[in-house]
């Protein structure tokens, strides 16, 4: 009987332990349920909050791109509105400045000169905060080409020197000779911010400049070291160097003028192109900075060696032969020459001169006397008793001073070594008929502009016609089909992409070269386009007239050998 009492009771707790374990479980499920129901509101908010979220970043991406092409396009019209007048400035001012020293007024040309040097540096600063604008929303484009690093160092020293020589100083170079493939537009405009700062802060004491090949890390390049003798840095000045808009200290600024910009863009180029640049200092003792770059794919450059080894001369257009012995001579007036955007020949010989002279025609024979075999004189004057060479110009570059001998026997000219380039390129022009009466059409909306690089082109001996826009362009070139166009690209009505595609869809207009002279910031894609239909893009007030003109020369060069240009349909331009 206890027995079967004891197994009721223990049946009883079994029973409300498992309708306790029963209310347990239905109040869990119950919890879960209510925890499923959250989470599910929980999710559904979440995917709510995520497509919100994604819908905002999307808009705020849209939104920078926008802003983005905002400020590009700000950019090109603020360069275009400020280089346009500028240039205007820069030009006339040049211009009027010739015509003052051509009636000898020396109060008006140094007023002139002021005006002018005034315009560059504003010019300058203008282009150094654009520069640093591209630079920092990362808009800057990077177009690598090689270069003669030799030919490179000239064309700086041309620019520098003034400035050097105008605070007391001397400059030295030391440049080993070679090719870099770089973007030579800023390599140019770095090399120009290290020597002038070189300049500005050094008084009646040495710049040096060295250029030679070094290895860093396995890599080849070029180390470009630029050495001044003057106020030098302390340790905290060199530290805040090439911070943008800080110089070494405010004195700095008062004493000598500036922005702060200049260094901080060099950085900024080297390190764009593969490279970077150092400085060492010491207060009171002059500034050592170190541009170092990256040697870049070497180009087939082994065209002149060939050349003057073989004897041999190349087979376009020659504008000037050059006989002389001295290979070192030839190199040197090359490189003048080529900078003046006139094709060359060479001979080692007098013999070999003759030979050329006869194969070629050259419009100019620069000569030298002193040569082994076959000299100068008796070169001279088989050049004037030859019927079909007669009426080539000769001008004497040689060390001899017998000047009476040379006019007797024809020569038009006779300069004593060492000739400068500016002497060289001086006397050239006088013999190259490149453009006498050659029509020129210039395709400008700007009037002032336009008016000022007609002037310049009309004193160059140029056939002027002008045009406001593309359309009124082709409606001149129906007219009268000019030798070279000069032409902006902002324009009214049709502008200067238009019309390019409208030139090359006639065959007979496809020869005309064109060189662009714009105050836009191109754009890799708009270069692209331009690609292979024009000859050279040119910004305003980035250039002098002596540029210019340069590239009006070898404009006329190309289009002398150049076969007929593709069609828009082959080329794709759209």
């Amino acid at each position: 009987m206890d027995e079967l009492a004891l197994l009721r009771r223990q049946l009883e707790r079994e029973r409300a332990a498992r309708k306790q374990a029963e209310q347990i479980a239905e109040q869990k499920t119950r919890e879960i349920y209510y925890i499923n129901q959250e989470l599910r509101q929980l999710n559904n908010h979440l995917e709510e909050m995520v497509e919100l979220r994604t819908a905002e970043l999307a808009k705020a991406h849209d939104e920078a791109i926008q802003a983005s092409l905002i400020k590009s396009q700000f950019l090109a019209n603020m360069s275009h509105e400020l280089r346009t007048p500028l240039n205007a400035i820069i030009g006339y001012s040049e211009m009027l400045t010739e015509d003052a020293k051509t009636l000898n007024d020396p109060m008006f040309v140094d007023d002139l000169d002021k005006i002018n040097r005034a315009g560059k540096q504003l010019l300058t600063l203008i282009n150094d905060i654009l520069d640093l604008s591209k630079i920092e929303t990362g808009r800057m484009d990077v177009y690598m080409e090689p270069v003669d690093v030799s030919m490179l160092i000239q064309d700086v020293l041309v620019t520098v020197r003034p400035l050097i020589e105008q605070g007391g100083n001397t400059i030295e170079l030391a440049c080993e000779p070679g090719q870099l493939v770089t973007d030579v537009t800023k390599l140019r405009q770095v090399l120009i911010n290290l020597l002038g700062n070189a300049a500005k802060f050094t008084k009646d004491g040495l710049v040096k400049l060295e250029a030679r090949r070094e290895t860093r890390d396995g890599t080849e390049g070029y180390a470009f070291r630029v050495e001044d003798s003057g106020i030098g840095m302390t340790p905290e000045q060199v530290e805040r160097l090439f911070q943008p808009f800080v110089q070494a200290d405010s004195s700095t600024t008062r004493s000598y003028g500036g922005t702060g910009l200049g260094l901080a863009i060099s950085r900024s180029f080297c390190e764009m192109l593969g490279g970077g640049i150092g400085v060492e200092s010491e207060h009171g003792a002059g500034s050592v900075f170190v541009c170092w770059l990256p040697q870049g794919l070497l180009p087939e450059q082994e065209e002149l060696r060939s050349r003057m080894s073989a004897g041999s001369a190349p087979r376009q257009p020659v504008s000037i032969l050059l006989i002389d012995d001295e290979h070192t001579t030839l190199e040197l007036l090359r490189r003048y020459l080529a900078s003046a955007g006139w094709t060359t020949a060479f001979a080692e010989s007098g013999a070999e001169g003759l030979r050329l002279a006869r194969e070629l025609r050259p419009e100019v024979i620069c000569l030298d006397i002193l040569m082994p075999s076959m000299d100068g004189w008796a070169v001279l004057s088989a050049i004037k008793n030859d019927p079909e060479l007669k009426d080539i110009p000769v001008v004497i570059l040689s060390m001899t001073s017998d000047r009476q001998l040379g006019y007797s026997l024809g020569a038009a000219e006779i300069v004593s070594k060492p000739v400068g380039r500016e002497q060289l390129i001086g006397i050239m022009d006088k013999y190259i008929a490149l453009h006498d009466n050659a029509p020129v059409l210039v395709v400008e909306d700007d009037a002032t502009t336009s008016e000022m690089m007609a002037r310049m082109l009309h004193k160059e001996g140029y056939a002027v016609t002008r045009a406001g826009n593309g359309l009124e362009a082709l409606e001149r070139i129906e007219y009268q089909q000019p030798q070279l166009i000069l032409l902006d690209l902002m324009m009214p009505k049709m502008d200067g992409f238009q019309f390019l595609r409208e030139l090359h869809r006639r065959e007979g207009w496809r020869d005309i070269p064109v060189i662009v002279v714009t105050a836009k910031s191109v754009t890799p894609e708009e270069r692209l386009r331009l690609h292979g239909y024009v000859h050279e893009v040119m910004q305003k007030g980035s250039f002098d007239r002596d540029r210019l003109l340069t590239e009006i020369r070898r404009a006329h060069s190309a289009s002398a050998s150049e076969p007929a240009g593709p069609s828009p349909e082959e080329k794709g331009m759209h």
